[in-house]
């Protein structure tokens, strides 16, 4: 289940932050405490993701390099995503109930929270990123230890990727997927950096062709590709369900 929140900027000429992905998860699961606190602490302390969320989408807009973005839009969309509906009524309510969202120093108030239509998912999909798939690995570099972020131009990205999915659905329902396996062809992707708390995360945008495990696209779709989703990466949309024939070939 998934929702649109459309934002207003408090005043005119409001700017984004380039990094604002801590703050934005913070103050959802401000908005679950307002609704249910029992819920809300099983979210925080879980540590299983519940939820994904998108980027900013700023139809109109101007690069500030050493400040953020500048809103030229009459509002922003915000999209959050989990397999709860439970959660995700809790979070449009808490918006209701407290519309305010704060980004660094500009204020965004919700004007209007709508419930989107989901996607029907087959085994085969052609996804588009809302926010950058994560994904991480270990390897020793000059005799220690360093967590390595992995690009899907790197081979060991999607056997990575296979393997979380897998230990994700396992953790949240209990059992593993009837079928296991899927794989990803990458038509573009775009490196990003982004920083949450005092640490760097790197993932990618990309559009890719998703082919397999049609419970494992369904946990994609509802709480995000790759690692950390509850601080807004993985989240994606269908562009077409139903990959055309020269899309195929």
């Amino acid at each position: 289940m998934r929702i649109e929140i459309k934002l207003r900027p408090a005043e005119e000429g409001a700017i984004l932050p380039f990094n604002y992905n801590y703050e934005v998860y913070n103050q959802i699961l401000e908005k679950i405490y307002l609704v249910s606190p029992e819920l809300a602490r099983e979210v925080e302390t879980s540590h299983v993701d519940h939820f994904t969320f998108s980027r900013i989408m700023v139809r109109k807009r101007e690069l500030l390099p050493e400040a953020g973005i500048r809103v030229l839009s009459d509002d922003v969309s915000l999209y959050v995503s989990s397999h709860s509906g439970e959660l995700i009524k809790a979070i449009a309510e808490g918006f209701l109930d407290d519309p305010l969202l704060k980004i660094g120093n500009a204020a965004f108030i919700a004007d209007n929270v709508k419930v989107l239509k989901e996607s029907e998912l087959k085994n085969e999909a052609l996804f588009s990123t809302l926010s950058p798939i994560m994904v991480r690995t270990v390897r020793f570099i000059n005799g220690r230890m360093k967590i390595w972020d992995l690009y899907p131009s790197d081979e060991m990205f999607f056997d990575k990727l296979r393997k979380l999915m897998l230990m994700r659905y396992s953790s949240l329902y209990g059992h593993m997927p009837e079928n296991k396996e899927f794989k990803l062809e990458v038509l573009k992707f775009k490196p990003v950096r982004i920083l949450v708390r005092d640490s760097y995360f790197r993932g990618s945008l990309m559009v890719f062709k998703y082919r397999g495990s049609r419970e494992l696209a369904k946990l994609g779709y509802d709480i995000g590709f790759g690692e950390k989703t509850r601080y807004g990466f993985g989240m994606v949309k269908v562009i077409d369900s139903e990959p055309r024939q020269e899309d195929r070939e």
